[in-house]
């Protein structure tokens, strides 16, 4: 009991110390970020300020049309985890996956027809044999 309040007696010693050393002037305050001004993204849609992953499209396809692809191989679970929005080894491989399981063309755009979520040939460029 002594011991508790030994304790409690120590902290309002103590308290006053840290309450002066906030109030301390040569302090600095934390940098406001939100004053900064910060980029806007353009009005085309198709270049992204911030270097996104996908604003140029990879393997052929659209920025729009590889994350639909990618989201569709992690939904199928072709192998794909996750949607990153770049061309790495696991959406080769699930690419691989996926059109070995559907019967199509080793490739993105083929593959990504056929999994008919809303993009058809006319939209994508599909490759003349290539494979991925």
């Amino acid at each position: 009991m002594k011991l508790r309040m030994l304790a409690i007696a120590a902290g309002f010693v103590v308290l006053p110390a840290i309450a002066g050393a906030q109030d301390a002037p040569t302090a600095k305050a934390a940098k406001d970020s939100s004053l900064e001004a910060r980029p806007v993204p353009p009005s085309d849609g198709m270049t992204c300020p911030w270097g996104c992953p996908t604003s140029k499209g990879a393997a052929g396809l659209s920025g729009p049309q590889f994350l639909a692809l990618q989201q569709e191989l992690r939904d199928r679970k072709c192998g794909s985890a996750h949607v990153t929005g770049r061309l790495d080894a696991g959406t080769r491989n699930a690419i691989r996956v996926c059109a070995r399981k559907m019967g199509v063309a080793n490739n993105a755009a083929t593959v990504l027809v056929a999994m008919d979520v809303g993009y058809g040939a006319g939209d994508v460029t599909m490759p003349g044999g290539s494979e991925e």
